[in-house]
């Protein structure tokens, strides 16, 4: 059995829930931590959320690793680095798994051109069974607190310390991690005056034009209440288009930087 964690709070449900199963049946459990390029980023967010329910987030493996030593159940546990989705196909095709048990954290809203959340996009292309659950705070916030009281060592903010043995100034200027900020760069300065420049569209047609903004278009809707509406239309789109570039563009370039810059590293640690 496979879990794919990151510590997150519906991650650690799907611990709780994993490692019941493995026990009930007498499997194994595999649990699998996918670390991408915005790994520090998603900690940095999650702390100060989490901290809100007098919580810290944890290493998910090592919480993992934690509730199933007390359940009886062997364990093994892997890295992985890459895009999500397709790592945590791969470790299941590696090791054969029965079954991928994952933390549900939101619906898919547009499945047709293939964006949602990585547990239904695992769904939608795994082999086998994906089992997601979906955990409330209240119910795993002891948890959590649990096992950083046995083990401090389980914060997550271990995890994403920088490597102090990382040239970060050559990983700056390595062509392929250029190439990733530039393309983020292509979508995201388009993208940001797009919505900046719509925003101020309208806040300027409001106070200068109310005339052209009073006029019907629809039924009893003038144009303000269609424009305003227009902007919640476009926040979601240019979201959803986001996810859908950084897919299939930002993160295979991003897991492009991170195998350089390991090469880097063993090719400095063989010369030593």
């Amino acid at each position: 059995m496979l879990l794919a964690t990151d510590g997150s709070l519906p991650a650690l449900a799907a611990t709780v829930h994993a490692v019941r199963l493995a026990r009930e049946s007498g499997a194994e459990l595999h649990a699998l931590h996918v670390t991408t390029p915005e790994s520090d980023l998603q900690v940095e967010f999650a702390e100060p959320n989490l901290e809100l329910l007098h919580v810290r987030p944890v290493d998910g493996v090592t919480a993992a690793c934690v509730l199933a030593s007390d359940a009886g159940v062997e364990t093994h546990t892997h890295e992985a680095q890459g895009p999500i989705v397709d790592s945590i196909l791969e470790a299941a095709r590696r090791i054969d798994a029965d079954a991928i048990v994952l933390g549900q954290t939101g619906t898919r809203p547009f499945p047709q051109i293939g964006l949602g959340s990585v547990s239904e996009a695992v769904q939608s292309r795994s082999s086998v069974p994906v089992i997601l659950v979906s955990g409330r705070a209240a119910e795993v916030v002891p948890i959590v607190k649990e096992i950083i009281a046995r083990d401090p060592e389980a914060m997550a903010t271990a995890r994403a310390t920088a490597d102090p043995d990382v040239d970060w100034a050559e990983a700056a200027n390595d062509p392929s991690f250029r190439t990733l900020v530039s393309a983020k760069a292509r979508f995201l300065v388009p993208a940001l005056v797009l919505s900046l420049g719509f925003y101020l569209l309208i806040t300027v047609l409001a106070g200068l034009a109310p005339g052209f903004m009073a006029q019907r278009a629809v039924g009893p809707l003038s144009l303000g209440y269609l424009l305003v509406f227009a902007t919640y239309i476009m926040a979601w789109g240019v979201a959803l288009v986001y996810v859908r570039v950084a897919n299939r563009g930002f993160d295979p370039k991003a897991a492009d930087a991170v195998s350089v810059l390991q090469g880097h590293q063993a090719q400095r640690e063989e010369r030593a």
